[in-house]
């Protein structure tokens, strides 16, 4: 790494460059009838976990295929040892996500603003969440990148997804560009993809979860992979990791670039207040009702200023309050009080890391599973057909965390 590898011009060039290749492809997809295209598109990447049938959408196969190879340099023992540091810690990982990396990105409207185009946070946050954690039960399962696999596929998705929302917010929003830059940009991204790599560390790194040096690195590996996957990278050098941040501290530097860059105070920034306030609401619905009783629906509110930090939660409308400090002690001796579950050796983290887990399913879907995340929608269904009457059929077996 260079001293000024992330300078302004360097990140203005990222934030100036979308993704040729799949914007591209989705032109071509929306040429004759415009928004039909786009909802079979989306409907077909929805319902299949294979690439579309090239019967179906020829030049949709045709991307799939391009982009399917990870580049021979990649160290693949390398990302089986980082998929197992999330098997390991999946609960504390999730808690981590919900109560700092996607909150925290809320701080930036060139974020928030494309997150609440659809108002899906703010209306229905556990198919929204559940969404994310499914991108990173894809990204982080056992053999997701090898050919074909689940990490490679997701990041081809998300590729077209986020041409589709280049498409529809220049469209739609057309003064977008002019204030926040291209829509989906690649510096927009990487914090994205940062956020669920190296945010995570960084929290994990708080709760004292006890993650060697390796196992966080390794970690990070698997996302800096997915990150080339997802098309950041040179238009003409589809194997350079020159726009990807090389190991954690590097990353650090990206992002307190990027906080500077793009983070602003909560009355500059109406969207991301909104989507906060829908996600601390959504986490104490979390928290069973005869444990808010007792006040342990200050649970979230406590992670979240612990996590993130006081000024980081300001900046999405979420203030301190006094039993704070009451509930952080609380944290510390949760082992003693918390038996929603019967999880034997597993810290206090873990414990609500797998609440969260559970019920998000439950609350999305009525679903009765257990500590497992649907790895496509043909399962959602399932659990839907088997919630609404006996002669549904069984629901597949999920990909467990």
């Amino acid at each position: 790494m260079t001293e000024h590898r992330w300078t302004g011009s360097f990140l203005d060039m990222m934030h100036g460059e979308g993704d040729h290749l799949a914007d591209s492809y989705f032109s071509i997809l929306t040429q004759d009838d415009e928004m039909e295209s786009i909802r079979k598109v989306f409907s077909e990447m929805d319902s299949n976990d294979e690439s579309p049938p090239a019967d179906t959408f020829p030049e949709l196969h045709e991307f799939f295929t391009r982009t399917n190879n990870l580049p021979p340099t990649i160290d693949t023992q390398r990302i089986d040892h980082g998929e197992m540091v999330f098997q390991k810690n999946a609960f504390t990982v999730a808690l981590v996500l919900l109560t700092k990396s996607l909150p925290e990105g809320y701080a930036a409207p060139n974020l928030s603003i494309i997150l609440n185009l659809s108002g899906n946070l703010r209306t229905n946050p556990y198919k929204r969440l559940l969404s994310t954690l499914q991108t990173v039960v894809n990204v982080s399962s056992f053999h997701g990148f090898q050919h074909g696999g689940r990490a490679v596929l997701t990041a081809q998705k998300l590729r077209l997804l986020h041409a589709g929302i280049r498409h529809i917010t220049r469209r739609y929003r057309p003064a977008f560009e002019s204030q926040y830059g291209v829509p989906v940009n690649q510096e927009d991204m990487l914090a994205t993809v940062m956020g669920f790599s190296y945010l995570v560390i960084e929290g994990m790194r708080t709760l004292q979860a006890g993650l060697t040096r390796d196992e966080e690195e390794n970690f990070f590996y698997v996302w800096r992979v997915f990150a080339l996957m997802m098309g950041i990278h040179p238009a003409d050098k589809p194997a350079s990791f020159e726009r990807i941040p090389e190991n954690i501290d590097d990353a650090r530097d990206f992002y307190e670039v990027y906080r500077r860059r793009h983070y602003v105070a909560a009355d500059k920034n109406p969207d991301g207040v909104a989507l906060g306030e829908a996600n601390l609401a959504m986490l104490v619905g979390f928290v069973p009702r005869f444990l808010r009783w007792f006040g342990f629906g200050n649970l979230p509110r406590a992670y979240m200023q612990d996590l993130m930090g006081p000024e980081q939660c300001a900046r999405i409308g979420i203030q301190s309050i006094s039993t704070d400090a009451l509930v952080r002690w609380v944290l510390l001796h949760l082992h003693r009080l918390w038996k929603p579950f019967e999880l034997i050796h597993v810290t206090r983290h873990e414990r609500f890391g797998a609440m969260i887990f559970q019920d998000l399913i439950d609350r999305a879907y009525g679903g009765d599973v257990t500590f497992t995340v649907p790895t496509d929608l043909r399962q959602v269904k399932d659990m839907i057909n088997e919630r609404d009457g006996p002669s549904a059929a069984q629901p597949a077996k999920a990909e467990s965390l």
